[in-house]
């Protein structure tokens, strides 16, 4: 009994050690999460709550949900917002169309299929500055390569100005943000894609189902899951778009984003009361949104 009760405790001694050793290891972890991530947000939620300050001429002091109440009600932040919406829809429609597509076409084995999925990694390799630079090139109105080729086909007469409509200049800008991120959004289907067994597949063909019935009964309900994160993934990087619009139009107001709303009014105006609660706003939403889709994933996983 004796021999019994020293094993016992050198086991509690040892899971002691291995907690203790733990906590050591994950220490600078968390410290390093608490000064660059905890301290800010605190201090920022701070400053959200606060008047402008000395800048304004005003002395600091708690204003509530005023500076929230403030950018709710101002028709910048309101249209900024409503882009932002036009840029989520647009985009993670057509990531999630031409996803599908393209994870389609590369699931079967051709000849060049590697240096295909090469290529199509290329545009998400790149930085989204470098990739706005390159845009900026084509929608150029002076000398742009789309105004240059639409002159020699005669589609149009004069030089176009891309960007300076309003609904027009989003959907350019989208299909900008849709091109870098379009290679992410395919390799997570056809990641789906590879999961799923052939069995389904020879077993549906021996019941007489059509090509165009396998993808609508077999693909698309088993590629559910590859679908929650490709719409997770999508959603979250179309809300924080900024390099995309900010290189190619600057911070102008018929494409500024709920982003660029915040760099604007924190560091253009240096309202920091206003820009931290707006991207306090900001901030609530991609939680939320990022919520419903972890419960959507969890739903169609289970």
């Amino acid at each position: 009994m004796p021999r019994l009760r020293r094993s016992g405790e050198g086991g509690d001694r040892a899971a002691r050690e291995t907690q203790i050793l733990g906590w050591i290891l994950v220490a600078p972890a968390m410290l390093a999460v608490t000064v660059l991530v905890l301290y800010p947000l605190i201090h920022g939620f701070k400053q959200s709550i606060r008047s402008g300050g000395f800048l304004f001429g005003e002395v600091p002091g708690y204003v509530g949900a005023r500076n929230y109440r403030d950018v709710l009600n101002d028709p910048t932040s309101r249209d900024a917002m409503r882009h932002t919406v036009e840029y989520v829809v647009l985009a993670v429609s057509l990531e999630i169309v031409l996803g599908i597509f393209v994870a389609v076409t590369l699931h079967r084995v051709f000849r060049g299929r590697g240096i295909v999925l090469a290529m199509l990694i290329l545009p998400w390799a790149l930085p989204s500055v470098v990739s706005g630079v390159l845009w900026r090139r084509v929608f150029d109105p002076d000398n742009g390569l789309l105004n240059s080729v639409l002159l020699r086909l005669d589609v149009i007469s004069a030089p176009h100005v891309w960007l300076a409509s309003g609904r027009g200049a989003i959907v350019y800008i989208t299909l900008v943000h849709v091109w870098g991120v379009l290679p992410l959004i395919s390799l997570i289907f056809l990641a789906g894609l590879q999961s799923i067994p052939d069995e389904v597949y020879s077993a549906s063909a021996v019941d007489g189902a059509s090509p165009w019935r396998q993808f609508r009964y077999v693909t698309l309900p088993l590629l559910r899951p590859s679908m929650a994160i490709a719409l997770t993934v999508g959603s979250l990087l179309a809300i924080s778009i900024f390099d995309e619009i900010y290189v190619l139009n600057g911070t102008a107001l018929n494409t500024r984003s709920i982003l660029i709303q915040v760099y604007n009014t924190t560091f253009v105006t240096a309202d920091f009361a206003h820009g931290t609660a707006l991207a306090f706003l900001l901030a609530a939403l991609t939680a939320l949104l990022g919520g419903g889709y972890a419960l959507l994933l969890r739903r169609v996983t289970v």
